[in-house]
């Protein structure tokens, strides 16, 4: 027989004997008296997120960080702070204020990779901070912990927040535009100076990344506003419009000092065609949310029972507006035909809000689950504790898979402590305690979240970093002429960043342009792809001697010099 579902406000009994952070409860670890003190509590997991955010900032660059970091570097170096230049070419695809938080943290703390990653980090711990604090104001304090410590061991939040792109700052901006509408429809006396907040949080959105910056919050919040005023909507359209007057304020001169090319290029090309002409499916965001988002997306289909059970009841404003955030910003982000990875960032405090309030909800009615809902949690829990020991076997194999990464980067302590995890979330899911399972899953993300931090981004630099193989480039090129013959293939931002050449590298996509460049009367030295090396070494007719051999990134180059000081 089922147990009925009983919505009832628990007594302090009842909380004392079910949930994980009260003194002496079954589950409750002793830690009521620690979670007591919210000055303590907020130590802590400030304390987490610096060591989480700010760890092996200073790793070499990968990928389009070297290109994002060179057009920063030129901006310091000559103080031209509106023209965004990239080896030599006007650079158009991004607005200039990503680029301008860069070259400010490079004049704060000097040029390294640390300074270039700097904001995207920073932007990273400011969005734990948004997303506690949208959890206590929305519900309560403990809430808005879960959420947070669930944000700082997430998969998806730290890995991008390690990077230097546009991502995790949009991120931040967004989800506050939103939050301040929430705010300005909850405090009346106040509503217009929050209405000014979130349109110039969407405003700041837009200077990073274009119109994605208000159409996810700005859209949102339109649906949560007729949701929750109906009769009483058009009474809102003058404090609206009084917030649009600031966001075009804002937005407007910014733009057009950068010019019609510039504009025309990004919104046109760069916007519109990410829209309608990538060839991506419309359910990839579903795929990639439960590798994205481990450990915690394995908990998803339980959200989806507990949303699904709770539909019935009154909602009160908080727990709509988190729908609404929710799935509004999901469907928005699935609809543009173009698709990333990084985009699942957008989505990070809203969701995790959305578990965070799952697991609240468990806390609080333990006692009263049924059976479904035990079996679902008891399932997920189970897979989560299998797929935890199988990936502490299988780990070495994928990571060299996925990138190229030798096993003995898997160090024996981490697999140790993910092993640990794994039993107790199995033990947790025969036992069936969801404050237990809890802490065992809490325990296998922060496990994650340290190896992720500590031990694969140092091993990434090491197997995957063009930094090494650039220094040995320039030890022997010097500051003499460099060519590139990459045909079809960018040879890669990463190594052409750390060459840091006095002048832009010229990129020869023709044989007819190598054999021009080599035949000149001065020396001359370039890096080849090995294959079209080869090609043109077969012809027998170009005239250079081979120095050396690179490999990075599943790509083979050579370093090769002209004859004609030989």
């Amino acid at each position: 027989m089922k147990r009925r579902y009983e919505v009832r406000p628990p007594s302090t009994p009842d909380i004392l004997q079910i949930l994980p952070f009260a003194k002496g409860g079954a589950g409750g670890f002793g830690m009521g008296g620690f979670l007591g003190k919210e000055w303590l509590v907020l130590s802590v997991l400030l304390i987490w997120a610096l060591f989480v955010y700010y760890s092996h900032l200073g790793t070499p660059l990968r990928g389009d960080e070297g290109m994002y970091a060179a057009i920063a570097r030129r901006m310091v170096r000559t103080g031209d702070w509106l023209h965004l230049v990239y080896e030599g070419r006007p650079y158009m695809n991004k607005p200039p204020l990503h680029f301008w938080l860069m070259a400010l943290s490079l004049v704060l703390w000097g040029p390294g990779e640390f300074a270039i990653r700097f904001p995207s980090a920073t932007f990273g711990i400011g969005m734990v901070c948004l997303t506690y604090i949208s959890g206590r104001l929305l519900f309560d304090r403990r809430l808005g912990v879960i959420a947070a410590l669930i944000t700082t061991s997430t998969l998806t939040a730290v890995w991008h927040a390690h990077q230097a792109r546009f991502d995790v700052e949009l991120a931040f901006w967004m989800n506050l535009g939103f939050f301040f509408f929430y705010l300005a429809y909850r405090e009346g006396k106040r509503r217009f100076a929050y209405l000014c907040c979130a349109f110039l949080s969407m405003a700041v959105g837009v200077m990073l990344k274009g119109p994605v910056g208000a159409i996810l919050p700005g859209i949102t919040a339109l649906v949560f506003v007729v949701m929750t005023r109906r009769s009483k909507v058009l009474t809102e359209i003058p404090y609206l419009l009084g917030g649009l007057v600031i966001f075009l304020l804002v937005t407007v001169p910014y733009y057009v000092s950068l010019g019609e090319t510039f504009n025309r290029h990004f919104f046109i090309e760069e916007n519109l065609t990410r829209v309608f002409h990538a060839p991506n499916s419309p359910f990839l965001y579903l795929v990639m949310i439960f590798a994205g988002f481990l450990p915690w997306s394995l908990f998803l289909p339980c959200v989806g029972l507990y949303l699904w059970r709770s539909r019935s009841r009154s909602l009160g404003e908080a727990d709509l507006a988190l729908r609404i955030w929710c799935i509004g910003f999901f469907v928005l982000l699935s609809l543009p035909a173009g698709k990333a990875e990084r985009f699942l960032v957008y989505l990070i405090p809203p969701l995790a809000l959305l578990i965070a309030r799952y697991w609240d909800y468990l806390f609080r009615y333990t006692a009263t689950l049924q059976s479904a809902e035990a079996h679902l949690l008891k399932f997920a829990a189970f897979f989560l504790g299998l797929v935890g020991a199988l990936g502490v076997f299988v780990g070495p194999w994928i990571l060299h898979q996925r990138f190229l990464m030798p096993g003995d980067v898997w160090p024996v302590p981490l697999a140790l402590l993910m092993g640990i995890g794994c039993i107790a979330v199995l033990y947790a899911a025969y036992r069936c305690r969801p404050p237990a399972i809890f802490s065992s899953v809490t325990a296998v993300a922060v496990a994650m979240t340290i190896g992720l931090v500590q031990y694969f981004y140092p091993a990434l630099a090491r197997y995957e970093s063009a930094k090494a193989i650039a220094q040995q480039v320039r030890a022997v090129v010097g500051d003499s002429p460099l060519v590139i013959y990459h045909p079809g293939r960018s040879l890669g931002e990463d190594i052409l960043y750390y060459l840091d050449r006095p002048s832009p590298v010229p990129e020869l996509q023709t044989p007819d342009e190598i054999y021009a460049a080599f035949e000149t009367g001065q020396q001359v030295f370039g890096l080849l792809s090995k294959s079209s090396f080869e090609e043109l070494e077969r012809q027998g007719k170009l005239p250079v001697m081979r120095l050396a051999d690179h490999s990075y990134r599943q790509r083979d180059f050579v370093l090769v010099k002209n004859r004609a000081r030989l």
